[in-house]
């Protein structure tokens, strides 16, 4: 009968111990979240903008008296005024009324900013003067202001005489009639179908050309058949003659190449 016996326990047991684990841990991940989140809080407040900031420095303005002023830049030292009796001249450069002893070969369109030389003894100095009482009745110059000048009269340019033009050498043109017994080489004719077929037959006289090295630089048939003249031509043209000279330079060669057309 003990044997037998089963021990329940009641229905509402069970759920209330899972309703107390869901509560403590529900307050345990709350009150961690917390804490995390007021850690975060005064981290942010303890390094806000510690980055952005730049230390900048206030200065004084600067007061505009104390800067120094800038030294006088130098100026360039005026000639003196001379007191010697004796003309100065900053070049010796020849007088008009002298005769010129050297012609000029170029112009100038630059105006002359210095005095000739004196018909009387001078000496050179830096700057132009004539002092009084030289019986030239001219003012003392010191140099400095501008000093009038007669014109320069300047010689025109020499232009040289144009060169000859040296004409080229006329070329010599020998005439050598027929020239069938100078060739080297002859090439044959070739015989046309259309010649054939209407039995044309005869010579040919070709006139040529030939240069210093006996190559043929021209061909023109000037009698014949009209069917067999372009043939010979082209045969011509292939021809090669042995040089002719003339007092031991080569020449250029007019003649008469003969071909004579038999139907075989």
């Amino acid at each position: 009968m003990f044997d037998k016996l089963i021990v329940s326990e009641p229905e509402g047991a069970d759920f209330k111990g899972r309703r107390n684990y869901f509560l403590v841990s529900s307050l345990v991940v709350g009150a961690v979240f917390l804490t995390a989140v007021v850690i975060s809080i005064y981290s942010a407040d303890i390094g806000l903008g510690t980055g952005e900031f730049e230390l900048t420095e206030i200065l004084p303005p600067v007061d505009r008296a104390a800067i120094d002023p800038e030294p006088p830049k130098p100026q360039p030292a005026q000639p003196s005024r001379s007191t010697s009796p004796v003309p100065q001249r900053q070049v010796n450069m020849q007088n008009l009324i002298e005769t010129p002893t050297i012609v000029p070969i170029t112009t100038s369109v630059v105006p002359n900013t210095q005095m000739s030389r004196p018909a009387e003894p001078f000496q050179i100095g830096p700057a132009d003067t004539t002092p009084a009482g030289n019986g030239q009745g001219v003012a003392p110059s010191t140099g400095t202001g501008p000093v009038e000048t007669p014109p320069v009269v300047v010689a025109p340019p020499v232009v040289p005489e144009p060169q000859p033009v040296k004409e080229p050498p006329a070329v010599k043109i020998v005439s050598g009639g027929v020239v069938n017994g100078n060739a080297t080489s002859l090439p044959k004719p070739i015989y046309s179908v259309a010649a054939r077929a209407v039995n044309a037959q005869g010579t040919v006289d070709v006139q040529v050309l030939i240069d210093e090295s006996g190559r043929v630089v021209s061909a023109k048939a000037v009698s014949g058949h009209p069917l067999l003249r372009l043939a010979a031509e082209n045969a011509a043209r292939g021809a090669r003659f042995t040089p002719t000279t003339l007092s031991k330079v080569p020449v250029k060669v007019t003649g008469v190449i003969v071909y004579n057309f038999v139907r075989g």
